[in-house]
C-alpha cells in the first residue's frame, strides 16, 4: 500500500524553521502523555535548541513549561561518554542545559557510547518500554546519509555500531581540530528511525541541494539512507531555497 508523500516546505532562513520546530514540540507533548522525543544534533538544530531553552523557563501557556516528556537522540561517537566534549549528548545538554537535568533525572535516554551489543540491545529495548519515538528530528548529510546510516546500510536495520563515511568525518573535522575526528559510532538504524510516530527532517543551504533531491526524487536506495523517509506515512520536510534547489516544483508547498 502507498504512503502519502512527504510534505515539504520552503522557509525563506533557516531561523524561520525554528518556530515550527517548537510547534512541533509543542504539539507532541500536548496530544500524548509523557511522549518520547528523540533530537538531532548538529548545526541546523542550534537555533531551536536554544529558542527550547526559553521554552522550558518562560512558564507562560503554549510552552513547553511543565510538560512531562522524555528524551533521547540518534546516535553517539564510540568512546565519547555524555561528559566528553564533541560527543552528542554533551552537545544536546550544553546547547540546551534543561536536557542536562533530564539526564541526571533519567528522562534523557542517552545512545550507549560503547561498541557492546548488549549495551546497545538495552537502550533499544529502553525505548520500547518508553513507549517508542513519537516525534523524530532529523538532519542529512552531504552524502544522503540520516544519523550515521551511511550509503550501504540496511534500510530496515535496528541500533548498530558502524564505520564512519570519511566524507562525514571531513565534514565533522571542524568539531574535532586539531584532534582527528572518530571513525566509529552508535547509531539508531533506519528501521528504528522509521519506527517514529512522525518525522520533521531540515536541511538548509546548497551544499544540502544534491542530497535532498536525491532523498525526494531518486529511488529508494541503501545508496541514500535518507530516501526510506519516503517509506514513512507522517514526513514533513524543511528546507530553504538553496537546499530545494534540487527539489522545487508544483508539488512543493512554500
Amino acid at each position: 500500500m502507498s504512503v502519502p508523500a512527504p510534505e515539504i516546505r520552503i522557509l525563506p532562513s533557516a531561523e524561520a524553521a525554528v518556530p515550527l520546530l517548537l510547534d512541533e514540540l509543542r504539539r507532541t507533548v500536548t496530544r500524548f502523555e509523557r511522549p518520547l522525543v528523540s533530537f538531532a544534533t548538529g548545526g541546523t538544530f542550534t537555533a531551536m535548541l536554544r529558542a527550547l531553552v526559553r521554552e522550558f523557563t518562560v512558564g507562560k501557556p503554549g510552552t513547553i513549561f511543565g510538560r512531562e516528556f522524555s528524551a533521547t537522540h540518534l546516535d553517539e561517537y564510540a568512546g565519547f561518554d555524555p561528559t566528553r566534549d564533541g560527543g552528542m549528548v554533551h552537545e544536546l545538554t550544553t546547547a540546551c542545559p534543561p536536557l542536562s537535568a533530564m539526564l541526571a533525572a533519567e528522562r534523557f535516554l542517552p545512545v550507549p557510547h560503547v561498541e557492546d551489543a548488549a549495551a546497545i540491545g538495552r537502550h533499544a529495548e529502553r525505548l520500547r518500554a518508553a513507549g517508542g519515538v513519537k516525534l523524530q528530528f532529523l538532519g542529512i548529510g552531504r552524502n544522503g546519509h540520516i544519523a550515521f546510516n551511511e550509503p550501504g546500510t540496511d534500510l530496515d536495520g535496528g541500533f548498530h555500531a558502524t564505520d564512519l563515511a570519511e566524507a562525514t568525518r571531513r565534514d565533522a573535522r571542524a568539531r574535532f581540530a586539531p584532534a582527528e575526528p572518530p571513525r566509529r559510532a552508535i547509531t539508531s538504524g533506519v528501521g528504528t528511525i522509521l519506527g517514529a510516530e512522525r518525522l520533521v527532517l531540515c536541511a538548509f543551504g546548497s551544499a544540502k541541494a544534491p542530497a535532498i533531491e536525491a532523498m525526494l526524487r531518486g529511488d529508494v536506495s541503501p545508496a541514500c539512507p535518507a530516501s526510506a523517509v519516503r517509506r514513512h506515512a507522517d514526513v514533513l520536510v524543511l528546507l530553504d531555497a538553496a537546499a530545494a534547489a534540487g527539489i522545487t516544483d508544483e508539488s512543493v508547498a512554500p
